[in-house]
């Protein structure tokens, strides 16, 4: 009877050691995903004024060529060294991320959340949304 319980309680233990490490994996992906943040574009206007960081387009040349966002630096995401490129850039800054119309940005968003940028603000809309607004361009 005292190897049935052994057996019993071992079996318990382990269960609930498997279901807590189990949920502590799933915060930190879900802290993860919740690190970028989808703004409109009258916010990433707004927080480029507000909270001066690093306002990033992640087009092509010809792309750029058509106007980009006033002191927005411009790093392909197309481009074979694009992660080398955006791992150098400053940690302590916030990044404001777009493209010509929402997706690329969002991919490289979750890249820079993924090698621990803390903030990280990706304009919905892109470019396309931009001039939508009539807002400025250089």
């Amino acid at each position: 009877m005292k190897k049935y319980f052994l057996i019993v309680t071992m079996l318990i233990s382990a269960a609930t050691m498997v279901a807590c490490g189990g949920n502590e994996t799933q915060k930190q992906t879900q802290g993860k995903a919740a690190l970028v943040n989808d703004v409109e574009v009258d916010e990433f206007k707004s927080l480029i004024s507000e909270k001066p960081g690093i306002i990033l387009d992640v087009r092509t040349p010809s792309e750029v060529a058509e106007g980009k966002v006033p002191g927005a630096m411009v790093i392909n995401i197309q481009e074979q060294d694009f992660m080398d490129q955006i791992s150098k850039l400053d940690k302590d800054k916030p990044i404001y991320v777009y493209c010509r119309a929402g997706g690329r940005s969002a991919n490289a968003s979750q890249k820079l959340v993924d090698l621990g940028f803390p903030q990280v603000y990706n304009m919905l809309g892109g470019m396309e949304a931009w001039n939508a607004k009539g807002y400025e361009k250089e």
